[in-house]
């Protein structure tokens, strides 16, 4: 065992040499509504010019066991000496969901206490952003950004709870402005050590880009990295809110999970139309490894429903949830301080949830 560790350790090692731009490493995840997927990961970073920041560009396919699948772009880019960013991202996922809900208090005796909805989703959505430096560490900036979702229940389970909830096939795009507060250094992009980051959008669903009921949300990202204990360590704090407006449909609802957002939720199973969520971790870095160790934390507070029906509406879902776990991080490249880690949450729900993926998780 110990040969085959240090056989691992010394491969990575060449692997993750700093003058190497491009890696590629598999990626896993696990929880109850996707099932365990596997799959890779690919990212290149590279400067658009000497004196702006690294960029990222980032491809992810991953296959799981529910017959689901997905497929991430991202590219993320710093140019004209980080007076502009622009953000670029493409996804189409294909989602094969069972889960058990709750029907106890409903007023059906001939139905068991639970029952398990079969549904699928397929999911395009792109959006583009672009962000100008307006004044020293503050960005302003927009983004337009589409999204495609199709619903098909392929059980009688399914169909009752894509009806009851309101759910339904989707194509529609959006607007929005956006304000942002970094001051994150250029060498520091993906590993802050002091810094503030914030960032609120405001989004607008008007009817002539394809909503039913025009509709508007907003978020709030903010971020805070406080030096560790030791001189590589951080202690990394966010607050994340989304308020989303009436008539929301199900499909724009705040929603948790995900790999960075209070991670250990399936996504989708709990939505409202007010989340205020925390999270925080401490980020120790063994010695002068590549090795990182980072147990993490998070909280967060559902409200507000939705415009679902009485038989089973989103109003359930208001609440609190809380998650906590730890992470194994490999230090990729200590040029751009990019990290490969793999998270193990537990959930209030009493459910584990595994996720493999590159970068820091907020």
């Amino acid at each position: 065992m110990k040969k085959l560790v240090s056989i691992v350790c010394i491969v990575l090692s060449l692997y993750a040499q700093d003058d190497k731009t491009l890696k590629v490493v598999p990626v896993i995840s696990s929880n109850p509504t996707a099932g365990t997927g596997v799959g890779v990961m690919g990212t290149l970073m590279y400067e658009a010019d000497e004196k702006s920041s690294p960029s990222q560009a980032l491809l992810s396919l991953q296959y799981t066991n529910t017959e689901s699948y997905s497929l991430f772009v991202v590219n993320r880019l710093f140019f004209d000496e980080d007076r502009w960013q622009s953000n670029s991202i493409y996804t189409h996922i294909y989602n094969n969901t069972t889960f058990s809900i709750d029907i106890s208090d409903m007023p059906f005796p001939f139905l068991p206490d639970f029952i398990e909805p079969n549904f699928e989703v397929t999911i395009d959505a792109a959006l583009q952003q672009f962000m100008y430096l307006a004044r020293k560490n503050l960005y302003v900036g927009g983004q337009i950004f589409y999204v495609a979702q199709d619903f098909n229940a392929k059980n009688s389970a399914g169909s009752l709870f894509l009806i009851s909830n309101g759910i339904e096939s989707v194509h529609r795009g959006g607007l929005g402005g956006t304000l942002s507060y970094d001051t994150r250094s250029k060498s520091e992009k993906f590993y802050p050590k002091d810094a503030t980051f914030i960032n609120v959008s405001l989004n607008f669903f008007p009817k002539f880009m394809g909503s039913d009921v025009a509709f508007s949300n907003m978020l709030i990202n903010a971020r805070k990295y406080i030096p560790g204990y030791n001189s590589n360590d951080v202690v990394a704090l966010q607050f994340l809110a989304q308020y989303c407006s009436e008539h929301t449909p199900d499909g724009a609802l705040a929603a948790l999970g995900a790999r960075s957002v209070i991670r250990g939720f399936p996504i989708g199973k709990y939505k409202t139309r007010f989340m205020n969520a925390v999270q925080g971790e401490y980020r120790y870095t063994i010695n002068d490894t590549r090795f990182r160790i980072v147990p993490f934390v998070g909280y967060a507070h559902l409200s507000g429903g939705s415009e679902g029906t009485s038989l089973g509406n989103r109003d359930k879902d208001n609440g609190d949830y809380y998650s906590g776990g730890v992470g194994a991080h490999y230090i990729l490249s200590k040029k751009y301080q990019l990290d490969y880690r793999v998270d193990l949450a537990y959930s209030s729900d009493n459910e584990t949830s595994v996720y493999a993926s590159l970068n820091q998780a907020f």
